[in-house]
Parts: structure tokens; sequence; C-alpha cells
């Protein structure tokens, strides 16, 4: 029988599992290209493009080289992620959620729709089921890939399927928009305001609300709305503030 021992006085943070959801615009995957700039003094990064995606032009002036991939299918995201895992890539992009669980839709039924029951057969029955257990997976591949691993997703309004209250989570239907939070270790959300012609504010939350689909997998949350710089260091920001509430927690 194996084990694995762990620290419950764990006090850093070595691996570490982020989603940000947001608007279109909002700067999620700048974040990403600069989560990636953090990582690279440390090792070899990736930036993971799914199919249908394709947003990462913004990070052509980053500087970052040739780390990206692009997932056609989902066994060609398994496959990057194996070859991810045997690099012992350090910091992992993956753009996005809602695009991985359209791939696993034409895995499985060739294409983007809803399956019928009445027209795809017995297999079709537990589709949701089916569909939120393989998106989750995907989660995990990628948390397999590399100790830091940052996905983004759009956002959109659903209804908790518990409490039948609305708030704003990844654009995921059904169960999966609030149960995606569970695989990951903090889940936060993007604004961008435009204060001028010319000038932008971004903030990422973590906090604790009722409107927005959030978690901290920490007993001390992080309760300040983070502003995130310009040009580059606002995964520094965000990652300061996660590794201080860590620290205070303990």
């Amino acid at each position: 029988m194996t084990h694995t021992p762990f620290d419950l006085n764990l006090t850093n943070l070595d691996t570490l599992a982020v989603l940000i959801h947001g608007g279109y615009g909002s700067g999620k995957t700048h974040l990403q290209g600069d989560f990636l700039r953090w990582g690279q003094p440390h090792g070899p990064v990736a930036f993971v493009n799914i199919r249908g995606e394709d947003g990462h032009a913004s990070l052509g002036a980053m500087g970052l080289g040739s780390v990206g991939y692009t997932a056609e299918t989902i066994a060609d995201y398994e496959a990057i992620m194996a070859e991810l895992r045997e690099r012992k890539t350090y910091a992992l992009a993956v753009d996005s959620l809602p695009a991985g669980y359209e791939l696993q839709l034409i895995d499985k039924y060739g294409r983007i729709r809803y399956p019928d029951p009445k027209l795809d057969g017995e297999a079709a029955k537990n589709h949701w089921g089916q569909l939120n257990l393989a998106t989750k997976y995907m989660i995990l591949l990628s948390r397999q890939a590399a100790p830091y691993v940052l996905w983004v997703s759009a956002w959109d309004k659903s209804e908790d399927a518990v409490t039948g209250g609305r708030g704003v989570t990844p654009n995921l239907p059904g169960k999966l928009a609030q149960e995606c939070a569970g695989r990951f270790d903090f889940v936060g959300y993007m604004k961008a305001e435009a204060l001028s012609a010319s000038r932008v504010s971004r903030t990422v939350s973590f906090a604790p609300t009722g409107a927005y689909l959030t978690r901290q997998r920490i007993a001390r949350p992080i309760n300040q709305t983070l502003t995130i710089p310009d040009e580059k260091g606002g995964w520094g920001v965000i990652f300061d503030a996660m590794t201080q509430a860590v620290k205070g927690a303990s």
C-alpha cells in the first residue's frame, strides 16, 4: 500500500491551479502571457490554445518565443499534456475552459451541439455527466503537466443548481459552471473599465461574493480587489497576494 504524506502547515505555493473568468477584452489572455513571463526564469513554460479560442495574437509582442501549442482534438490535448509533463514544464497557460468543453462535444458527437437522447441513442442519456467529468479531467491533466497552471474563461450568468440563485460564472452549461471551481485552488473574476479614450483600469478579485463565482483554497481569504498593471507585473501582483494570504493563514 502506498501513501503520500503532506504538510498541513503549508506556508508556500509549490503548486497552484488558477481560473480567471471575465468579459471579452478584459485582459485575460494578456495576463496569461505575463504569467508565462513570470515562469520563464524558473523552467520551461507553455501556452496551449484550444481549437476555437484562437485569441493568442495579443501575446505576439511579449517575447515568449516558441512555447505555443494548439490542441485540435482531445487526443491532441492529451498528447500535449503528456509531452509537457515529460519536459517538466514549470508554468502552463490554457485558453480556454469553454473551448475545452466544446472540444469534448466535437470528440463525442462530431460537432458543437448538445446531444439529443432521442437521436443519439442510449449513450447520450447521461451526456451531461459524461461531458462534465471529461472536462474536469482536462483540468486534472493540466495540473499533472506543470506545478503552476492558469486557465481562463469568458463569463456568463448561470443558475446555481442547488440554491437556484443566479450569478456570474465561467461560460459553461449546467452544473459545470459552478462545479468547475472544485478543480482549482483559486477562482477569480477580471474586470476592465475604460477611464478615458486611452486608459483602462483592470482588476481581479477572489473575494467571496454571491454575485460572481470565486474560490480560495485557503483559511484566510484575499478580500482586496487587485489592480492589474497595463504592461507587465499583473501575475506578480496576484501571486504576491496569494503568497501573503497563505503565510497569514499559518
